[in-house]
């Protein structure tokens, strides 16, 4: 074998293991999601909400699911007993708010009486209703309830509804017996969603975009048109992510109050009703479009990590630490890691 043989050969071995060595290295595993669990429930999941252990889930027509977070059973209340014995049926309820710290559930009927049962998740294997709130209440469009970062006045928690009728009522709360409103206005908005983060809080207010109001006194504050209908909001480290129904994902640079400025937006196929954050992604619910993760590091420039379409219509969203929880009209509640 002439040496001129042995260089050609050498030099098509070292080609070909380069090339090879190239092909492995550019393999990408395309899903960003892995399907945990798929839960069945009755009802319409209409909006969900989560704590560290558990996710509940208000039914339209189904009452309430609550999930365990570990193992993903359900426990299904159509009815639940309230501290006298009495046993209360849940109906049609369609929004919901959870206080971890508190053990307080606030879930929204609009059967026969638009209220919110107070539940008592102290004991979860055993839920109670132990108050309802009235008064304000009609035609409630979203809820937001959080614990106080101090106790004011014996109240523990602050409550934040709006209403068809352009109302925004703030409260607070002690647990045990409710006070009634601090205030509710008139804002001249119509108002799908609402989000309290520190001094402010801030509202979806459909074809008027987002809009900022003075958590003291629920004063106007500012307000900027994003395009599309404004259904629901987060608000996370000085952004504003809006679910703007047809026009997707809108983005909107929230530090300075006085001045909000639409920064990024994504559109996406089918309606944006509901909106999540966590750990730099946003989760959208897009009714025949699926559901959407995206990636918001940079809020001017989100990216598609995933869209889920195996859940058919998709109704409702909701972020727990790594795990994306998607609520179907048809098919239940399912459950994904990213």
């Amino acid at each position: 074998m002439n040496r001129q043989f042995l260089l050609c050969l050498i030099i098509v071995s070292v080609l070909l293991a380069f090339g090879c060595a190239e092909k492995n290295t550019a393999y990408v595993d395309k899903s960003a999601v892995k399907k945990l669990a798929q839960v069945s429930v009755v009802g319409n999941p209409s909006q969900i909400d989560t704590g560290d252990n558990y996710a509940f889930v208000a039914l339209d027509q189904g009452g309430l699911a609550q999930i365990n977070l570990s193992n993903f059973k359900l426990n299904w209340y159509p009815e639940m007993s309230a501290e006298d014995g009495s046993m209360i049926k849940f109906w049609r309820n369609r929004r919901l708010a959870y206080i971890e710290e508190t053990d307080c559930l606030f879930l929204y009927e609009v059967q026969t009486t638009d209220k919110f049962h107070v539940i008592s998740t102290a004991d979860p294997d055993t839920l109670k209703v132990v108050d309802a709130i009235t008064g304000g209440t009609a035609s409630v469009q979203d809820i937001y309830a959080r614990a106080l970062d101090e106790p004011l006045d014996h109240n523990t928690m602050e409550i934040v509804f709006c209403s068809q009728s352009m109302n925004l009522n703030y409260a607070l709360y002690d647990g045990v017996l409710y006070p009634g409103s601090i205030y509710g206005n008139n804002t001249h908005l119509f108002l799908s969603g609402v989000y309290v983060e520190g001094d402010y809080i801030y509202a979806a207010a459909q074809q008027n975009g987002l809009a900022i109001f003075n958590k003291t006194d629920g004063a106007l504050i500012s307000n900027v048109v994003t395009g599309g209908e404004a259904q629901k909001l987060v608000v996370k480290d000085g952004y504003a992510y809006i679910a703007a129904r047809q026009s997707g994902l809108k983005i909107v640079d929230v530090r300075d109050v006085n001045n909000p400025v639409l920064v990024g937006s994504y559109d996406t196929t089918g309606h944006a009703t509901f909106v999540d954050y966590s750990r730099g992604h946003v989760a959208l619910s897009s009714g025949g479009g699926g559901a959407y993760l995206l990636d918001v590091s940079n809020p001017a420039a989100p990216k598609l990590k995933e869209r889920i379409t195996e859940c058919g219509y998709v109704n409702s969203v909701k972020m727990s630490g790594d795990i994306l929880i998607v609520g179907s009209r048809d098919d239940g509640v399912f459950f994904y890691e990213f």
